[in-house]
């Protein structure tokens, strides 16, 4: 009996362990005057412990996981501009719906 619970708890912390190990989401939509941006569009983040990249979807929408939490740095390319956010990564998925504005020009990022 004793080496079977021993077995499992260790199958557990394996599992804890897989899980930590996968890090953390950040997901969420990017519009424009109140439309989702094009397929495509490319986002980055970038935190002290690792980056990661995607891209939106048809309906604006994105998803990105990294293996760091904390404070990160997200950035989107478009329209030949890079505006980004500072974002707060946590280990439990988090959702950033973003708002792009151009503004005589100038391209910026916020939070919706």
């Amino acid at each position: 009996m004793r080496k079977l619970l021993f077995v499992g708890l260790i199958a557990s912390l394996g599992s804890l362990a897989a899980s930590a190990a996968s890090g953390a989401e950040l997901f969420g939509t990017v519009s424009e005057n109140g439309k989702p941006l094009p397929q495509g569009v490319a986002l980055k983040l970038e935190c002290a412990g690792g980056s990661a990249s995607a891209s939106t979807d048809q309906f604006g929408s994105y998803s990105l996981k990294t293996p760091a939490t904390g404070d990160c740095k997200l950035t989107l390319t478009y329209k030949n501009a890079t505006p980004s956010l500072k974002v707060t990564v946590y280990e439990k998925p988090g959702r950033y719906d973003l708002v792009v504005k151009d503004e005589a020009g100038k391209v910026t990022l916020t939070r919706k």
